[in-house]
């Protein structure tokens, strides 16, 4: 027979089960509990446990360094007796499961009590007042600066900022309120102000979405640039590449995915949804960072295989000139020619590998033609 919600309902309120009585104290189990499961009737009063002591925990976490001591001690012994019944319940013993529970709940039941009947005192409501107000002037902070933003970027906030200014003036009214000591009309118009503050919030929650668009729509103008420029560059290296006979299926299956995603992020850009742009480029951003670092790479590689290869003609250009001057002046450079001349074919061999766009094994023989030219420098600055 399933559990009546009527039977639950008697125990709960009314506490049927004595605490400090066994079950088979005087009347047997089954005059309890008639035909009705054990363990259905202890999961479901373990259940309104949890609810409640979750409640309690809630109320009590914000005001426990301040109460009484006595409440505290019910506070720990409700704990207690809920961690009994939970392991009671755990280990099959149904019946004192239940047991604890419903002493878990008086404790609990007696805690919330005497929590509501100490915030009506003057004192806690002037707290509560107080703690609600520097909770809500930390907000007005924030929204002061989202106004600012706002405005820079020419959004329109005469909304927001009458909706601002309308609930920090309600909230300064309940402030003064509690300063002449009128807690009665402080929590009259601390109503009117949470009232007010709503309006703010929506008003708050409609300037950041436009604020989200318009920072959205600026990442992915600079996104399409940034990727256009990147697949032109990507296009060039696979189109070179090809032209050298090497294999570059991967790549072009790849560069196919770049477009794909490209193509979908201008569409979306071309009908204004920067929203749902930015998401499609949020969804690829792994696979968007190693294109863009690829190509990044591929760029400064050859930037500085430009700048060293020009560094290196001009060096050799200056070294064949230093020695025929110090060769007119009788000064014996043969060694010194001969180290050249085998930079100048280390040279030669890296510009033929760099057009077959073999750069690793280039740049081997750009650092022998390096070695042998410092020689040749180091022999012409002795001399010199």
């Amino acid at each position: 027979m399933k559990f009546s919600g009527l039977w639950l309902m008697l125990i709960l309120i009314g506490g049927l089960i004595p605490i400090g009585a066994t079950f088979a104290q005087n009347q047997s189990t089954s005059e309890y509990l008639g035909e009705q499961n054990n363990e259905e009737i202890a999961g479901e009063i373990i259940n309104q446990l949890t609810k409640l002591s979750t409640l309690v925990n809630i109320r009590v976490k914000p005001v426990e360094s301040r109460l009484p001591e006595n409440l505290l001690k019910d506070y720990d012994k409700a704990k207690e007796l809920k961690e009994k019944a939970l392991t009671e319940y755990q280990n099959g013993n149904y019946l004192q499961a239940i047991q604890y529970s419903l002493g878990a709940m008086r404790y609990y039941k007696g805690i919330l009590k005497a929590l509501e009947e100490d915030e009506k005192t003057p004192g806690v409501l002037r707290t509560q007042i107080q703690e609600e107000s520097t909770r809500v002037f930390a907000y007005f902070t924030y929204v002061e600066k989202l106004i600012e933003v706002a405005k820079s970027k020419g959004i329109d906030v005469e909304n927001l900022t009458k909706a601002y200014v309308e609930a920090k003036t309600a909230y300064v009214e309940v402030l003064e309120y509690i300063e002449n000591g009128n807690l009665e009309e402080a929590k009259i118009s601390l109503e009117k102000a949470k009232q007010k503050k709503m309006e703010l919030d929506i008003e708050t929650r409609d300037l950041t979405t436009k604020l989200t668009s318009k920072n959205a729509e600026m990442i992915v103008k600079s996104f399409l640039i940034k990727t256009n420029q990147s697949i032109t560059t990507a296009e060039k290296a696979i189109e070179y590449a090809k032209s050298r006979g090497r294999e570059t299926g991967e790549a072009e299956k790849a560069m196919e995915k770049i477009k794909g995603i490209y193509l979908q992020v201008t569409y979306l850009a071309n009908e204004g949804k920067w929203i749902d742009a930015l998401r499609v480029i949020g969804e690829n951003a792994d696979y968007m960072k190693n294109f863009f670092m690829t190509i990044e790479k591929v760029k400064s590689e050859k930037m500085n295989t430009e700048v060293f290869l020009m560094m290196t003609r001009e060096r050799i250009r200056k070294d064949a000139t230093a020695l025929a001057t110090l060769r007119k002046k009788g000064i014996q450079t043969t060694r010194a020619e001969i180290q050249l001349r085998g930079a100048i074919n280390e040279f030669s061999i890296a510009i033929s590998l760099i057009k077959k766009n073999d750069v690793n094994s280039a740049i081997l023989h750009l650092q022998r033609a390096n070695r042998l030219l410092t020689e040749v420098e180091e022999f012409i600055n002795a001399n010199s």
